[in-house]
């Protein structure tokens, strides 16, 4: 697991509860991170992910004040900062927030992964660089990660399940890594593309968040 030991759990889960929401809160058409935590589906989900996934990974000398951390997310004290400006980037704090955290056993991430995934596989060309249709039906500018672009830029969310995973996971230039060297990852990431596209997000995330 990557080590975060100069910065505070609270800042640190903070991070990675904006990372994991921001694209959720594009596809569910949001206008901020605090919305998403007040969105009868996200909020369900993202709590489900705290408890299961995020807190279990946080470094143990901080575990104390990540419980206090999470407590304020959920007591709806989360930050407005837009969706949209979130957006750009995205990718690189992915990588750096939740990537070291994620595994096979890891339902919940993958289903944010999977989210990324279909969002960012719209992202296009446009003039000199790339944009993303944001929450409000604007075109987003993206201007970092030029490289992960160009290799979303090739992908369509209406490509089948296994093509689009196979595509995505594979690719260094997205993640860093081939993330297919993990087969049980890789079989998820398809079952999950594959409901997302049949069922949609809502029920996707719906039926994560069930006990």
């Amino acid at each position: 697991m990557q080590s975060f030991s100069v910065v505070s759990s609270e800042v640190l889960l903070r991070a990675r509860g904006e990372c994991l929401l921001a694209p959720l809160g594009v596809l569910f058409e949001l206008d901020t991170v605090a919305d998403c935590m007040a969105h009868p589906v996200i909020r369900p989900f993202f709590g489900k992910c705290l408890q299961t996934e995020l807190m279990p990974r946080m470094e143990e000398a901080g575990r104390d004040e990540a419980v206090i951390a999470a407590c304020r997310y959920l007591a709806l004290r989360p930050t407005s900062l837009k969706v949209n400006d979130l957006m750009d980037g995205a990718l690189d704090s992915f990588r750096l927030y939740l990537l070291p955290l994620m595994d096979e056993n890891t339902p919940c991430l993958i289903t944010c992964l999977c989210a990324l995934v279909m969002l960012f596989a719209g992202v296009r060309r446009s003039g000199e660089g790339y944009a993303l249709v944001g929450s409000d039906g604007s075109m987003i500018p993206l201007e970092r990660d030029g490289e992960a672009l160009a290799s979303f830029s090739r992908l369509s969310c209406d490509m089948d399940a296994d093509s689009l995973a196979y595509a995505a996971l594979a690719d260094g230039r997205i993640w860093g890594e081939d993330l297919r060297r993990n087969e049980l990852l890789q079989d998820r990431v398809t079952r999950t593309l594959q409901d997302m596209q049949l069922l949609g997000l809502t029920e996707t995330l719906k039926r994560m968040s069930a006990p």
